[in-house]
């Protein structure tokens, strides 16, 4: 009797293990394909990184992928003979302030539109999709008489205020949907408990929307910082205003462009994004696998 178990046990204890090297497998398989859909993705940023370390003329005449000759002068040329720096610093400062802004006033008009439905939150909500479709382009004149008159032509303000105005739309829609994701239940017990409205909503509301403020901080920044139109008109002049998509312009001469330099300072200007991300990963992956569980 215990041949005859023995006997039918082995073949399903080899099924089992043949389910799992084919699982393994396809496990591996398609890891390989994603990081092969990942490079061709991601191949014009890479190659953007190889080849700051290339020389100008490697660069113009150069017939291979990879660089014959690395070098670091490209880097040495922009920290030190560019005001490369300074524009790093004034577009990471623009960007940051605008963000912070943004985040603040989008999440307090998102809250209002998602718990509180009136005519007036009604009126503000169609605004706010009137505004998102008005191309910016039409009113840069006129903006740029008012803020002439009002003597801020000189200094980051015009820029921030404008990209506070371009992003405070969607960043209000995308705040909306995550509060209307959580249940006002919660508010509603931690009332009971003796807290205020605006205390429910800093204690209760705010942390659970942490993906939400996530995903609004990585639009505002990149917005903000990748911005070119509203820099060229309020922050071309004078020099000590430009930021790094202005400052990039000033490598393209009339004769000669500095190849090795655009790339080398495209390179470090991609950094600010990437830690952003990196902070703010944890919140949007908790978002992710809160969103993909229901009940």
């Amino acid at each position: 009797m215990s041949d005859v178990t023995i006997t039918n046990a082995t073949p399903v204890v080899d099924l089992r293990r043949g389910r799992h090297i084919r699982r393994r497998v396809g496990a591996w398989v398609l890891a390989i394909v994603l990081l092969i859909v990942m490079l061709l993705i991601n191949m014009p940023v890479i190659l953007t990184v190889i080849n700051s370390f290339r020389p100008n003329l490697d660069i113009l005449h150069g017939s291979t992928l990879l660089p014959q000759n690395v070098t670091l002068q490209n880097y040495q040329a922009i920290l030190n003979k560019t005001d490369f720096p300074l524009w790093f610093t004034n577009s990471v400062w623009v960007s940051v302030v605008a963000t912070v802004i943004t985040l603040i006033a989008s999440g307090l008009a998102g809250y209002s539109l998602s718990r509180y439905r009136t005519k007036v939150n009604a009126v503000y909500s169609n605004t706010l999709m009137a505004f998102q479709m008005f191309p910016l382009v039409l009113s840069i004149i006129a903006l740029m008489i008012i803020f002439n008159r009002l003597k801020l032509t000189q200094t980051f303000f015009p820029a921030i205020i404008l990209y506070i105005v371009m992003a405070l739309p969607f960043c209000t829609w995308m705040f909306k949907g995550f509060f209307d994701s959580i249940p006002r239940e919660l508010e509603e017990a931690a009332r009971v408990d003796g807290c205020s409205s605006f205390s429910a909503m800093i204690r209760i509301v705010v942390p659970l929307a942490g993906p939400g403020a996530a995903a609004v901080a990585i639009y505002a920044f990149l917005l903000a910082y990748n911005e070119y139109m509203v820099a060229s008109a309020f922050l071309k002049s004078p020099a000590t205003l430009r930021t790094v998509s202005i400052g990039l312009r000033s490598f393209f001469q009339q004769n000669t462009t500095e190849w090795g330099q655009i790339l080398a300072a495209a390179s470090l200007a991609a950094i600010p994004p990437l830690i952003l991300f990196l902070l703010v990963q944890k919140w949007m992956i908790q978002g992710m696998a809160a969103g993909a569980v229901k009940g």
